[in-house]
């Protein structure tokens, strides 16, 4: 996208130039026929005025010439409409399909700073606001052009005296625009802002309605968004006023232009002050009527440009935030299935915190084994898979997997070989299958129905009515907790990747369906790489290595068994679920 909105027009107009081109002919013919109607007319007039006789033949085949004119320039006019709406409608295709592909190569920072509904509202409100200028913003100043020239010098061709009172309008337009744009142009920008804001509330608010209804405040809500709506309907008042002003305005100026043709006219035809005839004020009347249109059409085309300008000043600043994870499409480096992984004194905070959350951080994971992360809530464990899967960038030198720096591999080379399980698993409103083929939409009923008893899911599956063409819902509302981790691990299961980086995947389960999933992972992924994030100690005591982490560092590393040797963190752990789960 260009970084000005006349930049942005200018390169619309090069790529679409043949079209704008037959558009602009049509515009052209259509605008002359009109014209030459009054003249035509004008002509006919003069015509009977020298015959005494005028007779019903002698005036049909006028009336019939004016109406096949008029008919002409309505198809014209017909089809250069449709086709400037045809390329606006283009050009928003075009935007929304950059600016679609452009969020999906964000990182998870971009959405970190920016909200769910402000983006939804760029992507829908804005690009409306912007497609509305490419199509009225383009077509009426050209239809202005090819109108009001070829007007010019009709009524020139008439009386000169009466063209330039008739022209006085168009000096007055720069200077109501010059006036008034720069405000219009700022409440646009606040309009379009507090637009976003609000969208972004009710994104908000409704995405997480069952914590709304069981703390019982939707009254509070509903008095905060009621206050934002009064915010933005005294916002939208003042654009409209600012709106409205110029329409009435201009309007008043070219009806006391009319009321001073007409006197002028009278004056120049009572006293012979020229060459006019009553012929002559009627076709010329007749032009001036076209010509006041296009002046009164700039007005109210004056503010849609304001706010499409503040609209596309929007959409250029998302388009255009800096991708923080660096992608390398050129490398052809594929990562091997008994990889190592390699931190090496990394440290890391997030975008939008001052706070780091790994500090100088060294771990080095051998292939083929299976490896417990553990520690307290906001020790960093999470933060270590999101930058281990790519989804937070960070400097060169830190990162290694096998042989070379993590940079050094495209990342779909990444993301063929990780699979990562969140924690709060997300589900699309589609069905289970749907939900577990995600990754793979080609992928059997064999093999959907394996992975899934893999995942402990089948039987539970089973008992839904329509099974896997179930519809979950949005975010997977109709299932609990426990069936959703369950479905997100089917999916990880059935993309087959060489490491799985499991994040407290056995929270919501209960511990005979934790058993039989770590024991479908320990058979499905022999020879691959786990990581499993978890606080349950049944699971840890059967990893290959635990990892305890605490405020961003490693505290303990080793067997299950040399750590409980040390009377540490992760022995006292592991005595605190013994007690808990009333062991002696």
């Amino acid at each position: 996208m260009e970084p000005t909105l006349f930049a942005n027009i200018l390169g619309i107009i090069r790529r679409y130039r043949s079209r704008f081109l037959k558009a602009t002919l049509m515009v052209l013919i259509s605008n002359i026929l009109i014209i030459s109607n009054p003249l035509l007319l004008r002509h006919a007039l003069l015509t009977f005025n020298e015959g005494s006789d005028i007779a019903f033949s002698k005036v049909l085949p006028w009336a019939i010439a004016l109406l096949i004119i008029a008919l002409t320039s309505a198809y014209f006019k017909y089809w250069m409409r449709m086709e400037f709406v045809d390329i606006s409608r283009d050009v928003e295709k075009e935007v929304r399909t950059k600016l679609f592909g452009r969020m999906q190569e964000q990182s998870q920072a971009f959405y970190d700073k920016n909200g769910i509904g402000e983006i939804l509202s760029r992507l829908s409100n804005d690009i409306t606001a912007y497609r509305d200028l490419i199509g009225p913003g383009l077509m009426y100043p050209l239809f202005f052009l090819t109108l009001v020239v070829p007007g010019f010098f009709a009524l020139l061709s008439i009386s000169y005296q009466l063209t330039v009172i008739a022209f006085v309008p168009l000096l007055i337009i720069p200077v109501m625009n010059f006036i008034l744009h720069k405000q219009i142009f700022r409440v646009a920008q606040k309009v379009q802002s507090f637009l976003g804001r609000m969208s972004s509330m009710t994104q908000e608010h409704y995405a997480g309605i069952r914590i709304v209804k069981s703390y019982d405040i939707e009254g509070r809500l509903q008095s905060l968004f009621n206050a934002m709506c009064a915010k933005f309907a005294i916002l939208s008042i003042r654009y409209s006023c600012l709106q409205g002003m110029l329409f009435p305005l201009l309007t008043l100026f070219t009806r006391i232009i009319t009321v001073l043709l007409v006197l002028f006219s009278g004056l120049i035809i009572l006293y012979s002050l020229g060459n006019l005839s009553g012929a002559d004020f009627v076709s010329f009347m007749w032009i001036q009527s076209y010509i006041f249109f296009p002046i009164l059409m700039l007005a109210w085309l004056m503010p849609i440009y304001e706010r499409g300008r503040a609209a596309y000043d929007r959409l250029y600043e998302i388009y255009h935030e800096p991708i923080e994870v660096k992608d390398n499409p050129s490398s052809e480096l594929k990562l091997s299935k008994e990889s190592d992984i390699t931190f090496k004194n990394l440290s890391y905070s997030y975008p939008t915190s001052k706070y780091p959350v790994l500090h100088n951080l060294n771990l080095h994971i051998k292939p083929r084994s299976f490896v417990g992360l553990t520690g307290p809530v906001g020790a960093g464990k999470s933060t270590l898979f999101q930058i281990l899967s790519r989804e937070y960038e960070i400097p060169h030198g830190h990162l290694f997997i096998g042989d070379h720096e993590v940079h050094e591999y495209s990342l779909k080379a990444l993301k063929e070989e990780i699979v990562m399980v969140e924690q709060r698993a997300f589900l699309f409103s589609k069905t289970v299958a749907e939900n577990v083929k995600f990754g793979k939409e080609e992928a059997s009923e064999e093999e959907l129905e394996l992975v899934s008893q893999y995942a402990d899911l089948h039987d539970t599956v089973m008992n839904f009515p329509e099974r896997y063409s179930t519809v979950v819902g949005e975010r997977g509302a109709t299932l609990s907790g426990g069936q959703k981790q369950r479905v997100a691990v089917a999916r990880a299961f059935l993309v087959d990747r060489s490491i799985l980086l499991l994040d407290d995947i056995f929270s919501a389960v209960d511990s005979a369906t934790e058993k039989r999933i770590f024991r479908s992972i320990k058979e499905k992924y022999a020879g691959k790489t786990v990581i499993i994030i978890t606080h349950r100690v049944s699971i840890l005591e059967q990893m290959d290595r635990v990892i305890y982490l605490k405020d961003g560092q490693i505290k303990e590393d080793g067997t299950p068994e040399e750590l409980k040797g040390k009377k540490g963190y992760f022995a006292a752990l592991a005595d605190l679920q013994k007690l808990t789960d009333g062991g002696p």
